[in-house]
């Protein structure tokens, strides 16, 4: 099985990170514009963000003092994510969950007149959206199947934000094995935005683990004329024609892996299958 589909866990700052101006200020709807402090607040909760991405502990540190300080939620979001990109996953997870259902119920929220902010329905999904790819990158795949099927259950319909929930989870079901929902999700995706060109390795990849070899093949060619140097799609293109039994044409598509890239999760994969294809290969009377 190509490692395409498992291996689709990398997150980025901005896509762990819950804006501080909705955290902070659009919970004001009598406000246009953040006062001195919350832009403060905001600054500050960027700057942590960033440092916790290049330097984890040192960011993690930098949210400590800032609860300390009455950072509430944002200070403590910040600590999920620097434990997150310090590999801390279960760790980032349990917070980023406990910092959810704060938010529900206003613990640590901003203060608007008499009354405590509490989330949307948007910030708690996209929270839990959080935790999901949290527990996935610790491969605890049954916690990450609850925490994204908790945002899919709130998340408003029709949204970006839902179709980013429902790519999540066809990488969860595809670590899970569960192609099927994998591809479903996908393809869902991929309708509502033919310019993800970059799904439809995702969903060769599904499609081939579920024996839909002329569906895995259509969306892989695709792939490749949008990505010609793609050593991920070689390797998935190896993978599918020896699932089909073309074992020369798999060895063709692994080498090429080969060429484009001499280290890395790739060349490992392409390179332990030349070996298996070496072993298994009848002798030649």
């Amino acid at each position: 099985m190509s490692a395409n589909i498992h291996d689709k866990k990398s997150v980025s700052a901005n896509s762990m990170a819950i804006s501080i101006a909705i955290l902070m200020l659009a919970a004001s709807p009598d406000n246009a514009y953040a006062q001195p402090n919350e832009q403060e607040d905001e600054q500050r909760y960027a700057r942590c963000v960033d440092t916790a991405q290049r330097a984890p502990d040192r960011g993690i540190n930098q949210a400590l003092v800032w609860q300390l300080d009455g950072g509430g939620v944002p200070a403590r979001h910040c600590e999920a994510l620097g434990l997150f990109f310090a590999g801390e996953y279960a760790e980032s997870a349990i917070r980023l969950e406990g910092i959810a259902e704060d938010m529900r119920i206003g613990r640590g929220m901003p203060v608007r007149g008499d009354e405590r902010t509490t989330a949307t329905a948007s910030m708690l999904a996209d929270t839990y959206r959080q935790a999901a790819n949290a527990w996935l990158r610790g491969s605890e795949l049954e916690r990450a199947e609850s925490a994204i099927e908790q945002a899919l259950a709130i998340v408003p319909e029709n949204t970006a934000l839902q179709l980013s929930i429902r790519e999540d989870r066809a990488y969860i079901a595809a670590a899970a094995e569960d192609f099927l929902l994998a591809l479903e999700d996908l393809d869902l995706v991929y309708r509502s935005d033919r310019k993800r060109t970059d799904l439809l390795l995702f969903i060769a990849s599904a499609a081939r683990a579920l024996g839909e070899h002329d569906r895995a093949e259509s969306a892989l060619t695709q792939y490749l004329d949008a990505f010609p140097d793609d050593p991920s799609a070689y390797l998935e293109l190896g993978n599918l024609k020896d699932a089909v039994g073309n074992a020369e044409q798999a060895r063709a598509a692994w080498v090429k892996v080969l060429t484009l890239v001499q280290s890395g999760p790739d060349a490992d994969a392409a390179r332990a299958n030349i070996e298996r294809l070496d072993v298994t290969k009848p002798d030649i009377q």
